[in-house]
């Protein structure tokens, strides 16, 4: 999840269309440069004239959050990050009822847990992605969760089936730079990151969805804005030690707390609701009964 999700997305299938609503093209325009507040007006009219376009509520979603990320990680603004965060799951569980069968809002599910810190509901939110829709970009956002949890062989294992499966760079390439630093290959990690830079340079230009100051030119720098997101230094915070970066958490009070597990269960209800009258697609939204790692 580290890697913009764009990449992901588009590899799952939603890309745009001729027919897609005019705001949405230049809306997607407006967030090369991170100009929220455009890329909101433009999807929020496009939401008004076409309520059940499955592309606007998720591109609207994202916006949504990309906005509650900035709020929170560089206002500090508590207030603003919750109101964005319940429009964007707002958003999200609108494309779910628009086309159950998408995976995309559970891709976007997973990388907000990842940055919550909920890494077991991340697990079964790309279980979910992977049910709905087999193939590399399910399992190498599996591996790096593994990762995460600091499981290198299950990271492994995943992100080599994801070759096997036809899962290329960037995603393969970006987890085997990561597992390379928590190994302490160095060596290999620079390898994998100048081949990402060179080829692939979108795929080390966001963490969790957010974008970087500037486009890292080297490894360490990348090390360094990592070790620096809370989406990503706390995962791996000894290959941080490593190289002496210090760790960034994520810090919100316990009220906010609070609104984000109110806005979790409101999603889980409206989700079981859901899917509940879809049990063919073997959907899980509470997690009941599922241990980490039982992929496969």
């Amino acid at each position: 999840m580290l890697r913009s999700i764009a990449i992901g997305l588009a590899a799952l299938g939603l890309a745009l269309s001729g027919c897609s609503p005019a705001g949405l093209r230049e809306a997607r325009s407006a967030l090369r440069t991170n100009d929220l507040a455009t890329a909101r007006g433009l999807l929020e009219r496009d939401r008004r004239d076409h309520p059940h376009s499955l592309e606007v509520r998720l591109a609207l979603g994202e916006v949504y959050y990309r906005s509650a990320r900035d709020a929170l990680d560089w206002e500090g603004d508590e207030g603003r990050y919750l109101a964005f965060l319940e429009q964007s799951v707002q958003e999200f569980v609108a494309a779910v009822e628009i086309e159950p069968e998408s995976p995309d809002a559970h891709l976007y599910f997973a990388v907000m847990d990842v940055y919550r810190g909920d890494l077991g509901s991340a697990l079964r939110g790309l279980e979910n992605v992977r049910r709905l829709s087999p193939g590399p970009v399910a399992d190498t956002n599996l591996a790096e969760v593994y990762l995460y949890l600091g499981r290198l062989d299950e990271a492994k294992r995943w992100n080599q089936g994801a070759y096997l499966n036809g899962g290329g760079a960037p995603q393969v390439v970006f987890n085997q730079m990561l597992i390379d630093w928590v190994e302490g290959d160095l060596d290999g990690a620079r390898r994998n990151f100048e081949e990402l830079r060179q080829r692939h340079p979108e795929s080390i230009r966001n963490i969790n969805m957010a974008p970087l100051p500037l486009a890292p030119r080297s490894f360490e720098q990348f090390a360094g804005y990592c070790c620096g997101s809370p989406a990503c230094g706390p995962y791996l915070e000894q290959a941080c030690a490593g190289l002496d970066l210090p760790v960034t958490r994520r810090e919100v009070s316990q009220e906010t707390l609070l609104e984000e597990l109110r806005v979790e269960m409101e999603k889980r209800r409206r989700l079981g609701e859901l899917y509940r009258q879809r049990k063919e697609l073997e959907i899980e939204v509470e997690g009941a009964g599922a241990a980490d790692g039982d992929a496969r």
